[in-house]
């Protein structure tokens, strides 16, 4: 075969490669974006009215630059109106921007191998649970639009992250990145991706995204009905954190494991076949998880939005 075909071959292999990549990784991208919409969309359903129209305002301040990057990552028309929901997926959108690389750090809270509780000391500055207490008071304070919205914007992702449990975890595995698990999906081979984003849409391989979202708003919409929410609004943030990190320490999470000297040792040196049970007991906790961030974002906006 002549030089010239072997060159046109492998341009085409090439390209091939990239839009299969392309479409793979828009796919998997895309799964992390269920956890956060859900929170803020029940948060939004629960808030007063006087607060769904305080929030819907800010929105609608939103420069179109940023209505764009939103809309783009959500995958919808760039023009699209933006919703509460969509609006807490801004902090994942921006985060490889010049201007908010600052903010990556300030997604997750790394701590000790052998750290049981979150203290307020836990850390001073760049992570999550400061992020919390730094964009509250930048809500409450802020007379700019825009700077409120950005504050709305953060909140609203930070109080999911902080109920994620491999958000609250260790710097040396990076949070499970680096914890390889062996799934029947291909994309999600780490178990920071499964909770990221797989667990949700274990056993919906039939059903839209939309559906799936339909169908996990209603389940937990009458869950909370049913709620005693007061017990779960009323307790801090290192105590959100602290729960958080006592599911990542758990033995049955397939994180790590407790040494004598209770320091959670890593299984990032092995590929971890997860039990056939795994996801059907830790997607229930999932859910709770996301519920109490709906709940707890709600109690901060309800005093906050004043």
């Amino acid at each position: 075969m002549k030089t010239p075909d072997n060159r046109l071959i492998t341009k085409r292999l090439t390209f091939l490669a990239f839009i299969l990549t392309t479409i793979f990784s828009s796919q998997s991208h895309a799964l992390g974006k269920l956890g956060h919409k859900l929170v803020c969309q029940l948060t939004f359903e629960h808030l007063s009215q006087a607060n769904q129209n305080k929030i819907s305002d800010l929105i609608s301040t939103m420069p179109k630059q940023h209505q764009q990057i939103v809309n783009k990552y959500n995958h919808r028309k760039l023009d699209s109106t933006i919703s509460f929901a969509e609006a807490c997926t801004w902090a994942d959108a921006i985060k490889k921007r010049p201007n908010y690389k600052k903010f990556k750090a300030w997604h997750y809270l790394n701590v000790s191998r052998d750290t049981l509780f979150i203290k307020p000391d836990a850390c001073r500055q760049n992570c999550l649970t400061k992020a919390i207490t730094y964009h509250q008071q930048q809500l409450v304070t802020s007379n700019s639009p825009w700077s409120k919205l950005q504050a709305l914007m953060f909140l609203g992702h930070w109080l999911g992250d902080i109920h994620q449990p491999l958000h609250v975890s260790f710097a040396s595995d990076r949070g499970g990145n680096k914890n390889k698990v062996r799934t029947n999906k291909k994309q999600c081979d780490n178990l920071h991706w499964l909770w990221d984003e797989c667990l949700l849409f274990q056993g919906n391989n039939n059903m839209t995204k939309a559906q799936i979202f339909g169908a996990l708003h209603k389940k937990l919409t009458k869950q909370w009905q049913s709620l005693d929410i007061s017990s779960w609004q009323q307790s801090s943030i290192e105590k959100w954190a602290t729960e958080s990190l006592s599911l990542a320490r758990s033995p049955e999470l397939l994180y790590c494991h407790v040494n004598s000297e209770k320091r959670c040792i890593s299984h990032s040196d092995r590929t971890i076949k997860l039990p056939k049970t795994y996801y059907k007991k830790h997607v229930i906790i999932l859910e709770e998880r996301i519920l109490k961030a709906a709940v707890r974002l709600n109690y901060l906006l309800e005093k906050s939005l004043l």
